[in-house]
């Protein structure tokens, strides 16, 4: 566990992609470089001094098919040897998975909704336009910069038991994922593009075509042309049909891509990268959004929470996990003194008896009297021993017990507790009504906690409703 990751404010971490053959890792860190090569780049485009790390490592064909895990455990474990053997500083990565699983959708609203009245209206839209229930997915939105007549969110979803044998695997492979997307989305960040002008990109496969259509860093459409449906001499009118239906619909030209010969965004040009460099826009492209500054991250993710409360959750997690390393850390070295501390003192007792017994019949020395009073300083230090020992407490059966309250639905935030005495606080997010009523009962039930208090806020709010709990130990 790396403390001063978790301390420091600047957080790096790595851009991955995850597909049907292959891993792909992106990675930036501190160049090896000599002082003077430093200094030659201070006055460059290169002064922050960074070098990219690109891997690329095939995984078995079954592990991954149509986008979906079929083998979690073999999944984490081959992400786990490849992050061993790159010897990557970071356990946080932004993730790009295949987009077979997952479907997106522009949505157009005229141009005088806005704020509020604009998540109302998205919100609406969700509810009676999608094709699947809402219940049995992950979906969150983001604003395109729209038109001059309309505003413009696009909208992506995904089936919630992919996204659990995504985040499974990355976990089980020691790696924190702050953001989910589609490898679509990870592409249009990192291609080169030019202001104002749609790009029709075409990625030819063994399966079969994928058409996508980018605008300003956006993606605008996208549609896969299995090769079972449509043979070669076929694609060509589709592709012209998606053309002209696009051309027609927002009356401006398109320009014919291939997938392989895009070039990458001008901000990692300057780094060296193995050709084809087109087969990297999907990791640079991740890696590009964990660069984004902590806080101003408003893409659309797949996790169950957005980016930011994905990071403030795993930094708590690591914090939890090293608060309850160093309690138990502490408890074991006070009982290994006091073990100690006692053998010692029996041994000197002892060696103080033999003694005794053997010039019983003669005068006490200065040198037994010596003796006597070490012993004496050794019980007094055995004694404070076991009173630090016996005040010490035992925080890791406190977090064991508040983990074992959250209930699904739960998502706590914060977690304080300043002394022993004092009352703790948990603050956090409810799924409903009910489940805030449920976690409150369940920690009432608790036979370590007392003055379970969770005052009612946000009484109009039926979903999503912030919470904060205060509680006081028993004992």
């Amino acid at each position: 566990m790396n403390i001063l990751n978790l301390l420091a404010k600047e957080k790096r971490m790595a851009g991955i992609e995850i597909s049907d053959s292959v891993v792909r890792i992106a990675f930036l860190r501190p160049s090896k470089r000599s002082r003077e090569e430093k200094a030659l780049a201070a006055n460059t485009s290169d002064a922050r001094g960074d070098e990219l790390v690109l891997i690329e490592e095939s995984i078995v064909s079954n592990i991954i098919e149509n986008g979906i895990v079929t083998d979690a455990s073999l999944l984490s474990k081959t992400l786990k040897d490849i992050w061993v053997r790159a010897n990557l500083d970071t356990s946080y990565a932004v993730v790009s998975i295949p987009d077979d699983a997952i479907y997106s959708r522009v949505f157009s609203f005229p141009r005088s909704v806005e704020g509020t009245r604009l998540t109302d209206a998205m919100r609406l839209a969700i509810g009676f336009q999608l094709p699947m229930k809402t219940t049995e997915l992950y979906l969150d939105w983001e604003r395109t910069p729209g038109t001059k007549t309309t505003n413009e969110i696009l909208l992506s979803t995904i089936p919630r038991n992919v996204v659990k044998d995504y985040v499974q695997a990355l976990e089980g492979a020691g790696i924190k994922p702050l953001a989910l997307e589609s490898r679509l989305a990870s592409i249009a960040r990192a291609v080169k593009t030019e202001t104002g002008k749609p790009m029709l990109v075409t990625e030819k496969s063994p399966d079969g075509i994928t058409i996508f259509i980018l605008k300003n860093g956006v993606l605008r459409f996208s549609r896969t042309l299995p090769t079972h449906f449509f043979p070669e001499n076929k694609r060509e009118e589709e592709i012209r049909k998606i053309k002209a239906s696009y051309e027609a619909e927002h009356g401006e030209p398109l320009t014919d891509y291939d997938h392989d010969k895009l070039e990458i965004t001008d901000a990692y040009e300057r780094h060296l990268m193995p050709e084809p460099r087109a087969k990297w826009l999907i990791a640079v492209g991740a890696l590009m959004r964990a660069e984004i500054p902590e806080g101003t991250d408003n893409l659309i993710s797949l996790l169950p929470v957005g980016t930011e409360e994905a990071y403030s959750y795993q930094k708590m997690t690591t914090f939890v996990v090293l608060l309850r390393n160093l309690t138990i850390g502490v408890s074991v070295f006070f009982v290994l003194a006091f073990l100690g501390a006692y053998i010692f003192m029996l041994s000197v007792s002892e060696n103080a008896n033999r003694t005794v017994a053997t010039l019983s019949s003669s005068s006490i020395s200065a040198e037994v009297l010596a003796k006597e009073a070490w012993i004496g300083h050794i019980n007094a230090l055995t004694e404070t021993a076991q009173a630090l020992i016996t005040t010490t407490p035992l925080w890791s059966i406190v977090l064991t017990e508040v983990n074992a309250r959250i209930i699904p639905g739960i998502t706590v935030s914060s977690f304080a507790a300043p002394s022993l005495t004092d009352k703790m606080s948990l603050v956090g997010i409810a799924k409903d009504r009910d489940t805030l009523n449920q976690f409150k009962k369940h920690f009432q039930d608790s036979l370590l906690f007392t003055e379970v208090e969770i005052p009612l806020t946000n009484l109009e709010q039926r979903g999503d409703i912030p919470f904060s709990a205060t509680l006081r130990l028993k004992d």
